[in-house]
């Protein structure tokens, strides 16, 4: 028996040990994994932050470049196209691109595209860009907005340029020509060196029709590539004006955290792009030192458990006695708490839960104002069905006429309760007169189905008399809850002096003056 009892205390503590270091287990594990949603969480919020700069950095960048090309505009249409007006025009270009650093040139062309005038220091005229996107853009549209084209190399320098444009009417309305302002890409590349994204992070700048303008890290085949493939062009750009989402890329199989973000001002949008990889670094490097730590932890409990054994054994099985002991109180104290409540007979509730229930009602609405509806239900001639069927019937009687009003009183806070002998009373909470009157309705009807047999009663059936009185008030009053019996009571009284088998129902009168109304509803 003893050795029994030492084997039993032997599994006993391995099968602790064994929990415990599973709960640590779990413990570290749960913990390093909400670190590493943190961690994922930050970089996402930083991440999202970086698409939001870079774009109002791109916003900032194409808007002082409008400014100019506004102002060039407006230069134009004073000096005209002359020789005097076409210098000063030249020396305000030379001007504004030098104190503009992301402004590569500005250029003026005709209707025909020829070149009238730009910011080259020896003022150029001998090309012709009328094979250029934006200059068909604007001979083909009128728009009081400007065109942002696709990434061209410069026919004066051969450096990758986006450009900027608006378009000249002439006076009649037709199209006169182009100004054209040209952002050197170096100036966002520059920008965009100074953001840390890792080794494989990307940043990426394109317009709303899927192509890109600018990359970082730069690729020979990236400008002007189109991305309306992509699923994170097709799936999320198009659809949403920022967001965050992980895709893996097609090209090199990274999984990247992808953060986008529309700019304000213009058709484009920004992409930053870093390595969950290169994210979740760090956390990898201290997950192992947490694993390692954890390792000789669990080493040193499981050798500790054993010496514990007996000890645990005790005290485990004098805290579980306990516990089903609270929890065997607990079951006899709702059990008794229950039987306080209930009728004995009809198993709806007592007379002293429905005091309790209708004073807490009545304090909501004096509280906080609302509506109240209490049924008072009278079985009809019951002494004379005691004395003709006896008492056993009487009770089966009651029974039945409480599982009617159960069944017709069924929302969530309705109280259906034996106020005393054959009288029962019904508590509808934030239930008008009109709600009212339909749940007593139904009871009427249904206690008529039920067909219970009754010599003396109304139709050679077992019927009720109701009163029903309804409450609406405001807050701020004091409304007892005899106030209200006694309405419902009266209404009952009508309905019995009436010929019983009939609704009675009176509106409770507030402090506002309302009169009583009462309605009753004759026998089918």
């Amino acid at each position: 028996m003893f050795g029994l009892y030492k084997n039993c205390a032997s599994n006993a503590a391995k099968i602790f040990v064994v929990s415990v270091c599973i709960v640590i287990v779990l413990l570290v594990t749960w913990s390093a994994m909400r670190e590493r949603d943190i961690e994922l969480s930050e970089s996402t919020r930083a991440n999202s932050n970086v698409a939001m700069a870079l774009a109002q950095h791109a916003d900032q960048t194409f808007n002082e470049v409008d400014i100019v090309l506004l102002g060039l505009l407006e230069r134009l249409e004073h000096d005209g196209h002359s020789g005097r007006g076409l210098e000063r025009t030249h020396d305000m270009m030379v001007m504004r691109v030098r104190s503009l650093p992301q402004l590569a040139g500005l250029f003026v062309y005709d209707e025909k595209g020829n070149w009238i005038v730009n910011s080259q220091p020896a003022m150029e005229t001998r090309f012709n860009n009328a094979d250029r996107d934006y200059f068909i853009y604007h001979r083909d549209h009128r728009s009081e907005k400007p065109y942002i084209g696709k990434p061209i190399r410069s026919k004066s320098n051969g450096q990758w340029i986006l450009t900027i444009s608006r378009r000249i009417d002439k006076i009649d309305g037709s199209f006169g020509g182009v100004v054209l302002g040209t952002i050197d890409l170096a100036f966002l590349q520059r920008f965009y060196e100074r953001f840390d994204i890792g080794r494989e992070g990307a940043i990426m700048l394109g317009n709303l029709n899927g192509t890109i303008l600018h990359r970082r890290p730069l690729m020979t085949d990236t400008i002007g590539k189109s991305l309306d493939d992509s699923p994170l062009f097709q799936n999320h750009i198009r659809h949403q004006t920022s967001g965050d989402v992980e895709i893996r890329s097609a090209q090199d199989g990274v999984l990247r955290i992808q953060s986008f973000q529309h700019l304000a001002d213009h058709p484009l949008f920004v992409i930053v792009a870093m390595s969950k990889n290169e994210v979740l670094a760090d956390w990898r490097r201290h997950a192992w030192a947490r694993a390692f730590g954890v390792a000789l932890l669990l080493l040193i409990l499981w050798y500790g458990g054993a010496r514990m054994v007996a000890q645990v054994r005790r005290r485990e099985t004098a805290e579980r006695d306990a516990v089903d002991a609270r929890k065997e109180l607990e079951h006899l104290y709702k059990a008794l708490e229950e039987q306080a409540q209930k009728d004995g007979l009809t198993a709806v509730f007592n007379r002293r839960y429905f005091d309790q229930a209708l004073q807490s009602e009545l304090s909501r609405i004096n509280r906080s104002g609302g509506t109240l509806s209490l049924i008072m239900i009278d079985v009809d001639n019951f002494k004379m069905f005691n004395d003709t069927y006896g008492h056993a019937a009487g009770d089966v009687c009651l029974l039945r006429v409480a599982s009617v009003l159960g069944h017709a009183a069924q929302r969530k806070h309705d109280v259906v309760a034996r106020y005393g002998g054959e009288e029962f009373a019904v508590i509808l909470p934030d239930c008008d007169s009109s709600c009212a009157l339909s749940i007593a309705q139904t009871m009427m009807a249904r206690l008529r189905k039920e067909r219970i047999t009754h010599a003396h009663g109304v139709g050679g059936i077992v019927t009720a008399s109701v009163g029903v009185a309804s409450l609406t008030a405001p807050a701020g009053l004091t409304i007892g809850s005899r106030d209200l019996i006694e309405v419902a009571d009266e209404a009952l009284y009508v309905a019995k002096h009436q010929g019983r088998d009939r609704i009675s129902f009176r509106v409770f009168p507030t402090s506002d003056g309302l009169e009583g109304l009462c309605l009753a509803e004759e026998a089918d």
